[in-house]
């Protein structure tokens, strides 16, 4: 097993990445399950494999402590509203100025986005053999001829992804927009768009003022 995490700070955002290779759940998950809701756990097991239960897991328990550290809250105070197919919110306790998260898991990584004064989307991915026929569907054509013009194709490909997750799950819409539409290289989106690698992952966060 190999786990650790990094906090890198945005303005006023912090970005938290944790790293794990863990693929059989064991008696520490179990322990750290008692620490997140009915709902969530329900989620979690949603999962066919153990190692995306277990990423699933971190990304929830995750969110509580970074939540917890910022308000000072008790984790059994906090709830959570998790509507199917949009980030969640927090529900309880309320607060004077609103809270914004988001989350996002894939081989081995966690990424967190926790923004105090912003809209936060965020979305991780491993870099690895890219599907390029799907570019047709979902890239601009300025999207694409960066990609086809780079040396490291498929990296480019998942910085673009990773992009365009994070926009729409900032802006709310989430992958059920035209994505040929969305230029995550232009203005006023590309200024809105932090980009960056760590080990073999593309990490990309979208801060949108509220």
């Amino acid at each position: 097993c190999s786990l650790f995490c990094i906090i890198i700070y945005i303005m006023s955002t912090k970005i938290y990445f944790l790293k794990d290779d863990t693929t059989n759940w064991g008696p520490i998950h179990d322990y750290l399950a008692a620490f997140v809701s009915k709902e969530r756990s329900v989620k979690i097991n949603r999962y066919k494999f153990e190692s995306d239960r277990i990423l699933s897991l971190y990304a929830a328990v995750l969110t509580r402590l970074a939540i917890i550290r910022e308000t000072g809250f008790k984790n059994d105070d906090l709830v959570f509203y998790c509507p199917d197919m949009h980030k969640p919110t927090l529900l309880a306790p309320k607060l004077a100025s609103p809270l914004d998260f988001n989350f996002s898991h894939t081989d081995g990584a966690v990424l967190l986005g926790l923004s105090t004064d912003s809209k936060i989307g965020v979305d991780v991915e491993q870099i690895r053999e890219a599907p390029f026929n799907t570019m047709k569907i979902v890239c601009h054509p300025a999207e694409a001829d960066y990609i086809n013009n780079t040396v490291e194709k498929d990296k480019a490909f998942f910085e673009i992804w990773t992009k365009k997750e994070a926009y729409t799950k900032c802006t709310g819409t989430g992958l059920s927009v035209d994505l040929k539409s969305i230029n995550t290289l232009a203005a006023p989106i590309a200024k809105n768009i932090k980009t960056f690698t760590q080990d073999k992952y593309i990490c990309s966060i979208c801060i949108l003022k509220r």
